[in-house]
């Protein structure tokens, strides 16, 4: 048997830790959900976290977006949201004024039905469905009734043909960029957004 170390080994480990880390762990209603990301999922999430704590240290906002930070509600209730958005300015606890979730076809039902409900029983102001695949962002806003209701739909599109297929309606939610209701000052460009690495 030989004392030198077996580098193989090694590299399988990293391996391995690398992929349990982007594994999301989440808990809803008592059951157990593990998800993996696409890189499309983590470019995304990782665009808008700079979007958001690019604007927040040029102005001296005392919030921060982090990505994959768990949300406790209870002991059979826990989310790893993609983004959650933390204001001390606002709020002295660890709150979020905005969660983000960007849908995979894996977590779309969760995330538009029992993580949505979840949510605004927290009183979390502001929920965000961000959908890749689309290139589209849906805001919703938390109602006096603590249900979320759709306060508006923003859908990028990169090519002028791509707009003369659409309807008047639709025209109207492909804008370049955008401001949100709890920064008006901040301007979202979608083009940063869906800026996916391929």
């Amino acid at each position: 048997m030989t004392n030198a170390p077996f580098c193989g080994n090694i590299y399988a480990r990293e391996i391995t830790k690398k992929a349990v880390e982007t594994i999301k762990r989440e808990k809803i209603d008592g059951r157990i959900y593990l998800v993996r990301p696409s890189g499309e999922h983590r470019d995304v999430q990782a665009n808008l976290t700079t979007i958001f704590n690019s604007y927040f240290k040029k102005n001296n906002r005392r919030c921060r977006a982090v990505s994959d930070h768990e949300l406790y509600l209870d002991e059979d209730n826990f989310f790893e949201p993609d983004i959650k958005v933390l204001c001390r300015e606002t709020r002295s606890d660890d709150m979020p004024v905005i969660v983000v979730e960007v849908l995979s076809k894996s977590t779309r039902a969760r995330d538009l039905g029992p993580k949505m409900k979840k949510y605004a029983e927290l009183g979390i102001k502001q929920y965000w469905i961000v959908t890749w695949e689309t290139l589209s962002i849906d805001i919703y806003l938390l109602s006096g009734d603590n249900i979320y209701e759709l306060y508006r739909s923003y859908a990028h599109f990169t090519s002028e043909a791509e707009l003369k297929r659409l309807d008047e309606e639709e025209r109207q939610a492909a804008v370049g960029e955008f401001s949100p209701p709890s920064f008006p000052e901040l301007v979202v460009r979608l083009e940063d957004v869906f800026d996916i690495f391929e």
